[in-house]
């Protein structure tokens, strides 16, 4: 009979303060999921590259529209991947207001990175905001395909390739066309709208999320039992167990993609910064290696029964040896990529060239280093900081390259002094990396 009775006036004014704050455990949903931040991570890199065009030549408006396209893909697909992440969890209806929570975050970080990018094209010469609105349609047009089917998150990689292309694409609209461009964001977020209202759980989100959890969801499709991928994760094996065949797609596709971005940039006549942008991906996929490590820690005592070791001290002595290899790895790629860009670019000279490949190895060793370090997401978060750091050493270099024609010695003595720092942060990682037993982080 007392469940019958009418709530308390207590009861009602708590049920209705429950959730006060949409923005709770916004770290925990955006932060601490790879899928995520790796997207986020790639839209600073995108804010960063704009503020420094805009401060050093604000005449540049066609590089201002590729960095702001990348901004705007990235938070797009890192949105998406929110959604495919809410449809996958089967806890998402047990738990209260925890569909809420996510919805206004993503679209409060979606609505905060429209008026980021409308401010600065209000402060460039830019006369119509027509590529602005083709890469809001192109973004928000994946976020709506994703919600249909959730298998589309796996065709990521592609929308990044009209990075370049939309501004091509304006060109040879009808003025007509492009003045009415603006409503197809509009239409869009209205269908986005309804889709959400009908959101529920989805088997095939839940396998787009699983693979995400097993491979820390960097851009790009599962790349499946591919020889050439599946080969390079063996020549890097252990260090490539946790995160499977993705760890050498990215080693490969990024490099191919590269070379692309490159032929396209000197057909085009654009300042593409392909090196900054690759390097930004190895560095961040160095990072994976030890998230996906702290994620599946459990793992590890498969590992380790695996008869390739000899026990514990023949385990971290391997593992360490795998992150030497690539390491050079690396170095191979960024050197092969930088020579193939000098021959585009005469800013790019050998001793160019060679900041641009130590600026990547010191990076992705002090990645490996700190990620060896590391006994919990929080920790291994935190050494994702070396991907901002080397992304605004680079990125100054790059500009006062691009200003001054060259680069003062500080840039290769500091290349020297982190390399060095690297390489002893290397050393005493090795002690540290399952310290306390392959069964403990």
């Amino acid at each position: 009979m007392n469940s019958r009775n009418p709530m308390t006036n207590s009861q009602i004014k708590t049920s209705k303060g429950a959730f006060r704050n949409p923005y709770k455990g916004f770290y925990s949903i955006w932060i601490r999921d790879f899928g995520s931040l790796s997207f986020l991570v790639l839209a600073l890199l995108g804010l960063g590259l704009t503020a420094l065009t805009l401060l050093t030549q604000p005449e540049k408006v066609e590089m201002i529209n590729l960095t702001l396209g990348m901004t705007i893909l990235s938070v797009s697909t890192s949105v998406a991947w929110q959604f495919i992440k809410l449809t996958a969890s089967e806890h998402a209806v047990l738990i209260p207001h925890y569909r809420t929570q996510v919805m206004v975050q993503s679209i409060s970080v979606f609505i905060l990175m429209s008026l980021i990018c409308y401010i600065v094209f209000e402060s460039t010469e830019q006369k119509s905001i027509g590529v602005l609105m083709l890469f809001f349609s192109i973004g928000m047009g994946f976020i709506y395909a994703c919600l249909i089917k959730p298998q589309r998150f796996n065709l990521s990689v592609f929308v990044f390739v009209f990075i370049p292309l939309a501004p091509e694409v304006i060109v040879y609209l009808p003025e007509a066309v492009v003045s009415y461009l603006v409503l197809l964001p509009v239409l869009l977020g209205f269908l986005i709208d309804r889709q959400l209202l009908r959101l529920s759980w989805n088997d095939d989100a839940r396998a787009i999320y699983l693979n995400g959890i097993e491979t820390g969801w960097m851009i790009g499709p599962i790349a499946g039992q591919n020889r050439w991928f599946m080969k390079l994760s063996r020549y890097l094996h252990p260090a490539s167990y946790f995160v499977g065949p993705m760890l050498g797609m990215i080693l490969i596709a990024a490099p191919i993609l590269s070379v692309a971005a490159i032929f396209l940039s000197a057909y085009m006549e654009a300042d593409i910064p392909v090196l900054m942008v690759l390097s930004q991906l190895i560095i961040m996929a160095s990072c994976l290696i030890h998230w996906t490590r702290v994620q599946r820690w459990r793992s590890a005592e498969t590992l380790y029964m695996l008869p390739n070791f000899s026990g514990k001290t023949g385990l971290i002595s391997q593992f360490f040896n795998s992150q030497l290899r690539l390491l050079a790895v690396v170095i191979v790629i960024m050197s092969l990529i930088s020579l193939i860009s000098a021959q585009f670019n005469s800013q790019i000279t050998l001793m160019v060239g060679l900041h641009v490949v130590a600026c990547t190895t010191w990076a992705s060793g002090l990645a490996l280093a700190f990620g060896c370090m590391s006994r919990s997401v929080l920790q291994v978060s935190f050494s994702m900081l070396v991907v901002i750091f080397s992304s605004v050493w680079l990125s100054t270099s790059l500009v006062t390259l691009r200003e001054d024609n060259g680069l003062s010695l500080g840039y290769y003595w500091g290349d020297l002094g982190l390399l060095l720092l690297m390489a002893v942060l290397l050393v005493i990682s090795k002690n540290k990396l399952w310290k306390n037993g392959v069964a403990c982080l």
